[in-house]
């Protein structure tokens, strides 16, 4: 559940625009990479490609739950830097923020699940999902979101079964502390915790054990990182659902993610897709 978008992604000297997007669709493909069925709850505009949402159903995605709004779809610009450094320039820009309103997923609407997958959302509708949930819950954040409201992000993290912020969003709810100091402290507050570290893997610690353990990413030729954190997520809540530990779960999620890095957008995972103007199908 979350949001679909249409990217435009510059990285290892490129530049593409119209590149399928959004967190919700990287969680959905991760999670069938890992073996799940699965289903996107979401929004988009009239500008959304209907040979986008086709070709999520050629991969048995169940995309019943993508509804259409008036309006445009959100679209985002991200730039992949030199070190690792990150450049989301629509987190400036007011259309941005409207369409995330206008945009917003039925969070009342969610199917029955073995477990639902949030992905970044403003927190009181991550929030009012998490309490409508008959299953477990795995939520993710931005630095967006996490930037606007700490508080009620927090607020989230008490309803969760487990929580997976990126190290730079941990670092923004929890200033005052050191990564694995952090990382303990959320789990405190009741969920286990996936503390996403980029190339360098994971750290994870349960709720019930305090005990903080690395994972490492598995070594490839980084392309494009596009959606690496929220295919990591959706793989995550696969593994947890079949009954693996945390930390199998995260070595699992791992492989992943790492898949996601190696080809531009989506494609890795194995969504083509085609360069399309056309509106959304009825």
């Amino acid at each position: 559940m979350g949001y679909l978008s249409i990217d435009t992604i510059s990285a290892a000297g490129q530049v593409l625009p119209d590149v399928p997007g959004g967190a919700a669709l990287y969680a959905a493909l991760g999670a069938r990479a890992a073996g799940g069925k699965v289903s996107i709850t979401a929004c988009v505009g009239e500008d959304y490609p209907a040979s986008w949402r086709d070709a999520m159903a050629a991969l048995g995605i169940d995309v019943s739950g993508i509804r259409p709004r008036p309006g445009p779809t959100r679209r985002a610009r991200l730039a992949h830097l030199a070190g690792g450094a990150r450049l989301s320039a629509h987190h400036d820009e007011a259309d941005w923020w409207e369409r995330t309103g206008g945009l917003a997923p039925d969070v009342d609407a969610a199917p029955e699940a073995d477990w639902l997958v949030l992905a970044p959302m403003p927190p009181e509708l991550a929030v009012r999902a998490a309490r409508a949930a008959t299953c477990p819950v795995i939520a993710d954040t931005s630095a967006a979101f996490a930037r606007r409201d700490p508080g009620a992000v927090m607020s989230l993290v008490t309803q969760l079964a487990c929580f997976a912020p990126s190290l730079e969003e941990s670092r923004i709810l929890l200033p005052g502390l050191l990564d694995n100091s952090a990382l303990r402290y959320l789990a405190a507050s009741g969920p286990d915790v996936v503390q996403k570290r980029g190339a360098a893997g994971m750290a994870v610690c349960a709720s019930d054990q305090g005990l903080v353990r690395l994972v490492r990413a598995p070594a490839v030729e980084e392309v494009d990182p596009t959606g690496a954190g929220d295919a990591t997520v959706g793989a995550l809540a696969v593994g947890l659902a079949s009954g693996l530990s945390l930390r199998r779960a995260a070595e699992q999620a791992a492989e992943i993610g790492a898949r996601t890095v190696t080809a531009f957008g989506p494609a890795a995972l194995g969504l083509i897709w085609q360069q399309a103007s056309c509106g959304l199908a009825s």
